[in-house]
């Protein structure tokens, strides 16, 4: 009776057959590490706080975002310029702005992306009080010094000489110094710093009302779907107001 032997595998061939069958669990697990910035100024009250346990909003909220969406992601601390400088080289994957602060030219830059809206932010004219009456038009800022933050974009910086300033906080000291007359802040930032500084402000014409979006870069668009479906069923089930009201219920609103 004639037998057949099955000869055995060598090592070259085993090792590639078990690398084939293990290549959709290894490949499946090899999902990107994004990489961001939130940290704005720096004193960017309450949307961001550099305390592990309060991190502030945007910290909050991308957590949960992406968490949902089970996507990996990595914060990196910048300032705010080099945020923008190391998003437009690919240095970090993306950051979280309100397109309506853009230029019309980068707001249709190829290299990004924006995700649905995470909640509304307002910026104002903001002075003292004793002289906002002066400021409650937004012609009233062309050709004038006015207080803005080092890094940030504004849309109509063209009209105005922009004073930088290092962070929201000392847009507000500035103001309490008589440094600048009117300064262009969010108004939560504004209202948080005021208290601290016990300065009296007041809000002039409304700079811009914008929605806050993710800003990835569009090497990354597949994963767009995965991040707006998560943040629809945050706001669905009120995560995202809940995340606001936590940091905002301290601030004197006016």
């Amino acid at each position: 009776m004639k037998t057949y032997s099955i000869r055995p595998l060598n090592f070259f061939n085993s090792t590639l057959l078990i690398l084939l069958l293990l290549s959709p669990v290894v490949f499946a697990e090899q999902q990107p590490v994004l990489k961001y910035n939130v940290t704005g100024s720096g004193n960017y009250y309450p949307y961001y706080i550099n305390d592990n346990n309060t991190p502030g909003i945007l910290p909050e909220m991308i957590k949960q975002v992406m968490q949902l969406a089970d996507i990996q992601v990595q914060h990196i601390e910048l300032p705010a310029k080099r945020t923008v400088k190391y998003l437009h080289q690919g240095d970090i994957d993306f950051d979280v702005l309100s397109p309506e602060w853009l230029s019309q030219a980068e707001k249709q830059n190829p290299q990004f992306i924006y995700s649905d809206t995470l909640f509304v932010i307002e910026e104002y004219l903001v002075s003292l009080k004793n002289s906002v009456t002066q400021w409650q038009q937004l012609n009233n800022i062309n050709n004038q010094p006015v207080g803005t933050v080092l890094g940030y974009y504004y849309y109509d910086d063209n009209r105005f000489k922009r004073v930088d300033f290092h962070s929201e906080k000392q847009l507000i000291k500035a103001l309490k110094m008589q440094r600048i007359e009117v300064v262009i802040i969010d108004k939560l930032p504004a209202q948080y710093w005021a208290e601290q500084f016990n300065v009296d402000i007041g809000f002039g014409a409304l700079h811009s009302l914008g929605n806050l979006k993710i800003r990835l870069r569009s090497e990354h668009q597949l994963l767009l779907p995965k991040i707006n479906a998560a943040i629809k069923e945050l706001k669905n089930s009120g995560s995202l107001d809940a995340i606001i009201n936590k940091y905002t219920k301290s601030i004197s609103l006016q």
